[in-house]
């Protein structure tokens, strides 16, 4: 019968010069795969301003906001499309909004839906880009109530299964808009975030109201 013991066991003899090999070893194996290997990973901050439009055929609402991104990945990414999940926090009820066109409403006539589908946004290593989108519904004749709602925002990333999350902001909205009366325009009902909260003002405070009146309702 074969009976070990502590002293039948040679350990290996590791010196310094190993141990610094193999060290060095690792950091170039992650050094590689850090600069090199990982894919495309896409960040992207909360939203500052925000526009709702309202338009009369069919009477819908339409979202506008830019989106800032950037590729903190090592190897070149393209997102195929944007969408939005509008979430009434009280209700529960989900609308999902897609980026159809690449447009900005304030101050602009709006001209309708034509053929202008975005394109895919390719990004580099390191690079970063800012695009403005108007987001359309996917059920005709939606609108919203007043409260809070939730906006998460998502990419089609190319390569993947599954849409990626970016980022989730909450909305506060004190007003629902009415139809414009007049021919090729939209009312709008809009809000600038100059403060870093949590949730986002959403007020229609009007075209011809004074910078102070938009700072404090801002800042509520």
């Amino acid at each position: 019968m074969l009976h070990l013991s502590l002293s039948n066991i040679t350990l290996p003899n590791i010196e310094v010069r190993d141990f610094i090999a193999g060290t060095s070893l690792a950091i170039s194996l992650f050094t590689a795969y850090w600069n090199i290997l990982r894919s495309a990973k896409f960040v992207s901050p909360p939203l500052r301003w925000i526009v709702f439009g309202h338009l009369q055929e069919p009477s819908s609402l339409i979202i506008n906001f830019p989106i800032a991104i950037t590729n903190i990945g090592s190897r070149t990414g393209v997102i195929d499309s944007f969408y939005i999940e509008f979430t009434n926090l009280l209700t529960q009820q989900v609308e999902r909004f897609y980026a159809w066109q690449e447009s900005i409403l304030i101050g602009q006539t709006f001209k309708g839906f034509g053929a202008e589908i975005p394109t895919p946004t390719a990004l580099k290593s390191g690079e970063s880009i800012i695009k403005y989108y108007i987001f359309f519904p996917d059920s005709v004749d939606f609108m919203y109530i007043c409260g809070l709602h939730k906006i998460s925002l998502y990419a089609y990333v190319n390569g993947r299964k599954q849409p990626v999350m970016l980022y989730e902001q909450k909305l506060d909205i004190d007003n629902v808009l009415e139809p414009s009366p007049f021919p090729n325009t939209i009312s709008l009902l809009y809000s600038y975030k100059l403060l870093p909260t949590k949730i986002l003002k959403v007020s229609n405070y009007g075209s011809n109201a004074s910078a102070m009146s938009m700072i404090e309702i801002v800042k509520r």
